[in-house]
């Protein structure tokens, strides 16, 4: 370790070992080639679990980099808790609103999930399917209207915005504000980026409170809030401040896993034409090409706290330590998954993209419905999809991995 690292990332706890100390910026690691997949990738070449200089938002700690260690992780949540620790009380700028159910652990997890899994069970979500292929299909006749479209602009961020509104019974003229405060609360690469993130959470927080107090007493509410006001959690009422924390989730984790998953597909697609002609061939296989377009582009690194000193395959780590899980680096490591970089609709693996344990993703079968939706209605409607000529994409990292512009062609 050169002195100059030491001192640009500060002094170093003595529990970690000096041969896992990384004196690098995640962010800017995975920033370094054409593809923060591939970028990240990288880490797998060393160990399992480092030190990072700078792990998340210009702090320090540890980041799983082996799929089988970010797995056993999520499922030991007495060690590694996902309660609100000081970085994401920041980002949400109100101590007393947790965002329900991710930032809460077993037993009273379980309470919550009991209330809102029957909401997005499969069944449940066929409740959904018209509403999802209307959204989908009133802003693909928008796309279509010319050939060349700026998908994230056009379609990727208005798509998960407009169900969020549809779920929640907000109206659809709410769109254009809510995409600002999207753009301004998801975009927290570097500390400066950080500050509008907090910015743009009060302002949710505001929003989203007056809206909860007025639901309250709206009888036409839709299933989703009517379940939330109506409902039990531990033979109780939920109050306000939790039910704005599961609309906060809804809000952000809805809209920036699915919009970015979003991107990479289509970036993909934009580049394997073999792969949409045999999709639109076989739409039978769309599914499959669903399965293995989640497992390549697991996006998010939720971060977890350490509730205790212990040991950890080895490693010990002590009671507030940070730990970083990325799911792109689970994605893509070659000990389970060969050639992993790869594509391969026919691959048949099982992956962490959604997490596991008790904080698997509640929203994941809607989350894959919506991206089946528009992935068949794109290559239905388009007889090829590809880039602009002498064009770029753009990306960016930190907490999600989320593609900002991409300039495609589409031709009818």
């Amino acid at each position: 370790m050169s002195e100059t690292a030491v001192k640009a990332f500060g002094k170093v706890p003595d529990h970690v070992p000096p041969e896992l100390v990384w004196n690098h910026s995640l962010n800017a690691f995975t920033s370094e080639l054409d593809d923060p997949f591939i970028a990240g990738g990288r880490l797998h070449e060393g160990p399992g679990i480092i030190w990072a200089g700078e792990a998340s938002l210009g702090k320090a700690g540890w980041v799983l980099t082996q799929h089988d260690l970010i797995r056993d992780a999520f499922i030991d949540w007495e060690h590694f808790s996902s309660t609100r620790d000081t970085s994401s009380g920041e980002v949400l700028g109100e101590a007393i609103m947790r965002m329900i159910p991710v930032e809460v652990d077993p037993p009273e997890h379980h309470h919550y999930r009991y209330l809102l899994n029957p909401l997005f069970t499969p069944k449940h979500v066929n409740n959904y399917v018209d509403m999802v292929q209307q959204t989908c299909d009133r802003l693909v006749d928008e796309v279509a209207k010319k050939p060349e479209c700026e998908f994230i602009s056009e379609f990727g961020e208005l798509f998960p915005n407009s169900i969020f509104l549809s779920l929640v019974g907000l109206p659809q003229e709410e769109l254009p504000q809510f995409l600002a405060w999207e753009r301004q609360l998801l975009r927290s690469g570097d500390q400066a980026d950080f500050e509008k993130s907090q910015e743009a959470a009060g302002l949710i927080f505001q929003y989203l409170y007056g809206f909860v107090t007025k639901e309250r007493e709206n009888p036409n509410r839709t299933e989703f809030m009517d379940t939330l006001i109506n409902g039990q959690v531990d033979g109780r009422p939920m109050n306000d401040m939790e039910i704005l924390g599961t609309c906060f989730l809804l809000y952000v984790a809805g809209l920036d896993t699915v919009y970015s998953t979003l991107g990479w597909i289509m970036r993909h697609l934009a580049n394997d034409q073999p792969l949409q002609d045999h999709l639109r061939s076989n739409p039978q296989d769309i599914n499959k090409a669903v399965e293995e377009f989640t497992r390549a582009f697991g996006v998010p690194a939720p971060h977890r706290r350490v509730t205790k000193d212990f040991e950890f395959h080895g490693v010990t780590f002590r009671e507030h330590d940070t730990v970083l899980l990325p799911l792109y680096l689970a994605a893509r490591d070659p000990r389970v998954y060969p050639d992993p970089h790869r594509i391969d609709i026919n691959r048949g693996a099982r992956s962490l993209s959604f997490g596991t344990g008790p904080h698997f993703c509640l929203g994941v079968h809607l989350a894959k419905r919506e991206l089946r939706v528009v992935i068949e209605k794109f290559l239905s409607r388009f007889s090829r999809i590809s880039m602009q000529p002498g064009e770029q994409y753009e990306y960016h990292t930190g907490g999600v991995l989320g593609v900002d512009r991409l300039p495609l062609l589409l031709e009818k």
